[in-house]
């Protein structure tokens, strides 16, 4: 990709990424050798357990010294290790567009990381999937590891805008559906939605084993609500207004906000999901070294 000017992948996140390896927490499956332990077993180089000898199973792999302790046969099995099939689910609503005078709007930072995430994912020859949504699912790219695929993926990110009403719940179920078992997903959402059952649609991917990673991207204001005297809100995705007198309500919407957040976390606690939150002022190199910091501890 050397000499390619991408607006989502410059040249100097591709220098903060260079010392970055992302492995997956559970098993995997796949059909390449890559960097991730797989259900399967193998004859690859680290030891997993003994079988005993059948017929036709090559006598390279036979442990003499069981043999002479025991007088049987038995066949060393190793961990087979493989590549890992990732995918990106991306929140196009309009919601994700809210404006930051300071910082990148909320959906711009999202296709950052999104951006990053791909192209460590095909560093390491894994498969990249790609899909977005609002009211329905919008973008379906199919998982492949090529070069190729990785630029197309690039240039689907910068030819997306944000737009429509969100309806996570019936759109993340369909592209569960559409998702093998044991793959990786990283979904990037303010997690804002009227539906307060969406997160259920992620039982599917828990229920298929999937390893799946929720990055909460809100705006500063969101977060801290910096607001004073008599405001007008509009709702982007409705397009609905509202007058209200900031620091009155200022402590209740934190205090909501705060509420919403631990539902979505306990809810993800349950099922091993990780969900973390970021503010699109973060320097989004950092917050990929955060989250793969954390990630250390998961292995």
């Amino acid at each position: 990709m050397a000499g390619t000017q991408y607006r989502y992948l410059p040249p100097e996140t591709l220098d903060s990424l260079k010392n970055i390896e992302l492995v997956a927490r559970a098993l995997v499956e796949g059909g390449m050798l890559g960097l991730h332990r797989s259900p399967y077993r193998g004859f690859s180089s680290e030891f997993a357990e003994y079988r005993k000898y059948v017929p036709g199973d090559s006598i390279r792999y036979l442990d003499w010294k069981a043999y002479a302790r025991c007088d049987r046969y038995y066949i060393k099995c190793f961990e087979e290790e493989t590549n890992l099939r990732s995918y990106i689910v991306l929140d196009k609503s309009d919601s994700m567009g809210m404006p930051d005078t300071k910082a990148p709007a909320k959906f711009n930072y999202a296709c950052y990381l999104a951006a990053a995430f791909m192209y460590l994912m095909h560093q390491q020859h894994d498969g990249v999937g790609f899909f977005a949504y609002d009211d329905d699912v919008r973008v379906v790219s199919e998982c492949r590891c090529s070069r190729s695929h990785l630029i197309d993926l690039l240039k689907m990110l910068e030819n997306l805008r944000p737009g429509g009403r969100s309806d996570a719940g019936s759109c993340l179920k369909l592209i569960a559906e559409r998702i093998p078992k044991r793959s990786l997903v990283l979904v990037f959402s303010d997690y804002f939605d009227t539906d307060p059952d969406f997160l259920k649609a992620l039982d599917h991917l828990h229920f298929k084993n999937c390893e799946v990673v929720m990055l909460q991207v809100l705006n500063d204001n969101e977060l801290h609500f910096p607001y004073k005297g008599l405001i007008e809100f509009e709702d982007l995705e409705t397009g609905d207004t509202v007058d209200l007198e900031a620091d009155s309500c200022r402590e209740y919407f934190l205090r909501s906000l705060a509420e919403y957040n631990r539902r979505i976390k306990d809810f993800c606690d349950c099922r091993r999901i990780a969900f973390e939150t970021l503010t699109s002022s973060t320097p989004f190199e950092r917050a990929l070294a955060v989250y793969f910091a954390k990630r250390e501890g998961m292995f």
